[in-house]
């Protein structure tokens, strides 16, 4: 069982992941990095139930590393690259601003996550 506040943390990433998932689904080849956060936001799922519940904790195990590692390049990936395609900025850094804006905005949503997925390596690995 999770308790209110983690499944709100669920709630509002599960939003911001949907309205992410359209916005990448209007750029031209963005079916690929919708697939890709899709995937962030399972294994955040996973991390957080995980954390509060031990059974779940331990069938994640080890399998945590591959996870965290994936999903932590995806984002650290994503965090300040120009991804529309044909641009004259394709994977070039965004403008500083904004860059350090969204890399800020999406590290404190997601690292809660995160920080459970290291939490569940750490159970793992003692």
């Amino acid at each position: 069982m999770l308790p209110w506040w983690a499944s709100l943390y669920l709630g509002i990433l599960g939003l911001l992941t949907f309205a992410g998932i359209i916005e990448e689904l209007k750029k031209p080849g963005g079916q690929i990095y919708a697939i890709g956060t899709f995937t962030t936001f399972v294994f955040i799922i996973a991390f957080v139930f995980g954390f509060f519940n031990t059974e779940i904790s331990q069938i994640i195990g080890l399998f945590s590393v591959p996870m965290l590692v994936l999903a932590l390049t995806y984002d650290f990936y994503l965090s300040g690259l120009d991804l529309t395609v044909g641009s004259k900025y394709f994977l070039k850094p965004e403008a500083e601003v904004k860059s350090r804006m969204d890399l800020l905005t999406a590290t404190m949503i997601v690292a809660p996550g995160y920080l459970a997925g290291f939490v569940i390596l750490y159970r793992a690995i003692l």
